[in-house]
């Protein structure tokens, strides 16, 4: 969890803002917030992957 919330802090700027993105529904993940899909490994890995799309798109 440690190296998701780096990820995130890193991709969009402050804390704060990716906590809101965290707790908003998405529809990469079926409109269900990532927050709710982080109770198990493969949620995680779900979240940080789609974490790393962002930031592919955001450098390209």
């Amino acid at each position: 969890m440690k190296e998701l919330l780096k990820k995130g802090i890193a991709i969009f700027g402050t804390k704060a803002i990716f906590l809101n993105w965290i707790e908003t529904e998405n529809e990469a993940l079926g409109n269900v917030t990532p927050d709710s899909i982080l109770d198990s490994t493969q949620g995680v890995s779900i979240v940080y992957d789609l974490l790393m799309k962002i930031e592919q798109n955001s450098i390209s």
